[in-house]
């Protein structure tokens, strides 16, 4: 439905001029009328139900995604890093820097494994980190009396 920004009356989204006051100044808030993503109900039902800390395990758990694209950017490369390391024109130096550049790519690649692993994994754990300074420390209450503390298996000389 569309408003009137004159007269407020609520028109359909299709008219073209306000049917109170004939003005053609809308404001509009069906997501058909502005051209908007319709969702589904199951769609709708999910978003209601979704809390902050899903939200925020779901943004960890895709950062894994972000890993796996770096592994298979570095796994693209690997081809030529052992076409350089194998070429017989080398000398000790060319070939000590060719597999360094072996190594170091082989340990980006299982580094953002790891990376991408420990996200979908320890999502909980991390979130938890993250939030730990962000929540007050509750102060211990003084108003009870403290408990005195009995050693069952201590005997008096």
């Amino acid at each position: 439905m569309k408003t009137c920004l004159n007269c407020a009356t609520e028109n359909p989204d299709d008219a073209l001029t306000c049917q109170s006051c004939g003005t053609t100044t809308f404001v509009t808030s069906s997501p058909e009328a502005i051209g908007g993503h319709l969702i589904t109900p199951a769609e709708k039902r999910f978003w209601e139900r979704m809390t902050f800390r899903q939200f925020a395990l779901l943004i960890i758990r895709m950062q894994a995604l972000w890993f796996l694209v770096y592994v298979a950017i570095d796994i693209t490369y690997l081809p030529q890093y052992f076409t350089k390391l194998h070429s017989a024109t080398y000398g000790i130096t060319e070939y000590a820097q060719a597999r360094q550049s072996v190594f170091l790519a082989l340990l980006r690649i299982l580094m953002n494994a790891a990376g991408a692993m420990i996200c979908i994994q320890c999502a909980e754990n991390i979130l938890s980190w993250l939030v730990k300074d962000l929540i007050p420390k509750s102060k211990p209450d003084l108003t009870q009396e403290p408990k005195p503390t009995e050693r069952p298996d201590e005997t008096t000389v």
